[in-house]
């Protein structure tokens, strides 16, 4: 009998999952890219979550898109996990019990989330030996910029700025901590805020970032998300081959106008580009 409930209890969850929730693209690049947040669909049948926040990240669903569509100009396409189901029902960025407020009927749509990410990480290393994992996000923070999560506070990367932390005391903290494994070539600093530092790259495409060369940490009291439970998941030592960030974009200039979102995914596109093109003339994957 003990059985048969367990069966029952799992056809439910199949069966409340409707595949318009998600929506997946298959690259041919290094590049992996998760939206957890930009969700507008939100179903009578599933009971509003009750912890947590439900804020939406608005228009970063559209972002993706008009990424994939930059990308598709050199004939490149990286892997997309996109949530369409809002935040309000499940937080695909958080651990399955806060994700979906003890919500059975989520457990399955939040499985098959993480599953797709898996499988994108998991072609993507097949056929180029790594991948880098992208959690994208929206943030209206005072400051006008990137906010480029690594798991560093604002004062460990103003150690590394300043070099009073070695590369091995923060790196094995980060998010680039598969990087720096066995790879005397590459540098924290190098990789946060050095020249060819994603933040830099984007600075210098015209969309200002910290941590960057510019802006190499978040000043006192400004706010600064440094990253959440997806990047920090798929970027840990079970993840070798696996490096990345979480990036906060700002509404205004970057996801407020269709203008603005096709002038970000250019930009995003060529400093991924180049950024990887860095990567890979310095790391032994």
């Amino acid at each position: 009998m003990e059985s048969s409930n367990k069966e029952n209890e799992t056809s439910v969850k199949q069966n409340t999952f409707d595949d318009s929730w998600l929506e997946t693209v298959n690259g041919n690049m290094p590049l992996v890219i998760s939206v957890p947040h930009g969700g507008t669909i939100s179903p009578e049948l599933i009971k509003d979550r009750d912890c947590g926040t439900n804020e939406m990240d608005s228009n970063t669903a559209q972002l993706a898109a008009e990424i994939e569509n930059a990308f598709n100009a050199s004939g490149k396409k990286p892997f997309l996990i996109i949530a369409k189901l809002g935040r309000n029902k499940i937080d695909f960025n958080r651990d399955l019990k806060v994700a979906t407020c003890g919500n059975p009927q989520m457990e399955y749509t939040w499985n098959q989330y993480h599953k797709y990410i898996e499988e994108a990480i998991d072609a993507a290393i097949k056929k180029f030996g790594y991948a880098m994992y992208i959690d994208l996000h929206g943030q209206s923070h005072p400051v006008k910029r990137l906010e480029l999560g690594y798991f560093l506070s604002s004062t460990a990367l103003k150690q590394v700025q300043e070099g009073t932390e070695t590369n091995l005391e923060l790196g094995d903290k980060t998010s680039l901590k598969n990087l720096l494994v066995n790879n005397n070539q590459l540098t924290l600093k190098e990789l946060l805020m050095g020249e060819n530092a994603f933040g830099t790259l984007m600075e210098k495409s015209g969309f200002p970032a910290v941590p960057s060369l510019g802006n190499p940490y978040p000043k006192q009291g400004e706010p600064y998300f440094n990253g959440g439970y997806n990047t920090r998941t798929y970027t840990a030592s079970n993840y070798p081959k696996v490096f990345g960030m979480q990036i906060e974009t700002n509404f205004k200039g970057v996801r407020d106008s269709e203008e603005n979102r096709k002038k970000f995914s250019k930009a995003f596109a060529q400093s991924v580009t180049s950024y990887l093109d860095f990567i890979e003339s310095k790391w032994k994957y």
